[in-house]
């Protein structure tokens, strides 16, 4: 090579040197800066050194990630507070975190041609993992429950309808994930979690079934001295009533109709009440049968019948049994079918 050729040469290695050596200090000087196309979270943390960094963060994200993460499930609300779980956010690992995405690949493809800026980094967030496990398991126990048929009662006047629930239990591992996502997330649409579940068992009966099975319902208000018939689960009908007499009282509780008589004979009971009649059977028509018109037992010798005492209807004049009117016994009679269920308060 001659003269020429080597000083060429050596002007052309001097450049390369120093075109080197200028992406270095470059490269340098941007390694205290977030790349470009940087977002921490939502934020655009693009060209900012590390003390604007932090307080961006700050600044925008601790507040938000000291706010509650919130469990739902049908209408059932579960609060996490960031105290009880310890959440801290990790200011100083957040930025460091920004800063590395930016330093992805080799100082010429960081500043000739942009390699290894944007892109997002998941703010450092701290928390307690015990703290995270206790709440799930106090979540899934309130919210785990067992199949339940649908059933009925009658209360303080009023029919108790009692829907079918479908049995379930939490997705504790799922649920777990979904809370720590949602805990790190300064997002506040995103710091709600729908609680997982799954079916584990079916109910056998709903309310519809209720109402093909059981058609008619009656209740006895002892104190209201109230007869009431349901249809459908609705009220059809009120009945002015007697009932049980001090000693005698008509019991309370549930009970079905067991037995329907049309004209019934009395079988006087062996009760020093019953006088000289204990223990006898008094025919249908006998002015001494206090059985009128129609019989529907219940329980233990107690049932619904006429009266021909209709002054004692809205009183507790009977040894038990339940008193109406010939009339409208006569009409109860015709809707209740044996089995039918009978609500006494």
């Amino acid at each position: 090579m001659n003269r020429a050729g080597v000083i060429g040469a050596g002007i052309v290695a001097t450049i390369v040197l120093l075109f080197v050596v200028a992406v270095v200090i470059v490269d340098a000087t941007r390694e205290e800066k977030v790349a470009d196309g940087v977002r921490i979270g939502t934020l655009d943390a693009g060209g900012l050194d590390r003390d604007a960094a932090r307080a961006l963060v700050q600044r925008r994200l601790a507040g938000a990630v000291a706010q509650p993460v919130t469990a739902k499930y049908e209408g059932q609300r579960f609060v996490l507070r960031p105290q009880d779980a310890a959440v801290r956010l990790d200011v100083d690992s957040t930025v460091d975190a920004a800063l590395r995405r930016g330093r992805a690949g080799d100082p010429f493809s960081r500043v000739l041609g942009g390699g290894g800026s944007g892109g997002a980094v998941t703010p450092r967030v701290a928390y307690s993992r015990g703290a995270l496990a206790s709440f799930v398991a106090r979540t899934a126990k309130r919210l785990n429950r067992d199949a339940r048929d649908a059933d009925i009662d009658w209360r303080d006047g009023k029919l108790i309808r009692t829907r079918a629930e479908t049995g379930i239990a939490v997705q504790r591992p799922q649920l777990s994930r979904a809370l720590a996502r949602a805990i790190v997330s300064p997002a506040a649409e995103q710091r709600k979690v729908k609680v997982p579940v799954r079916v584990t068992e079916r109910p056998d009966r709903g309310l519809q079934d209720f109402v093909k099975r059981y058609p008619t319902v009656l209740a006895v208000d002892r104190d209201a001295k109230v007869l009431r018939l349901y249809k459908n689960l609705k009220l059809a009908k009120r009945y002015k009533i007697a009932v049980g007499e001090a000693g005698t009282e008509t019991a309370a509780g549930r009970y079905k109709i067991a037995e329907k008589d049309v004209d019934p004979p009395w079988h006087a009971p062996n009760k020093a009440w019953a006088g000289e009649l204990a223990g006898q059977t008094i025919p249908p028509g006998d002015s001494r049968n206090p059985l009128k018109a129609r019989w529907m037992g219940f329980h233990d010798g107690q049932g619904i019948h006429g009266t021909d005492d209709v002054a004692s209807l809205g009183s507790a004049a009977s040894h038990g049994c339940i008193r109406m009117a010939v009339p409208d016994v006569k009409k109860l009679f015709r809707e209740v079918e044996v089995g039918t269920p009978l609500f006494l308060q």
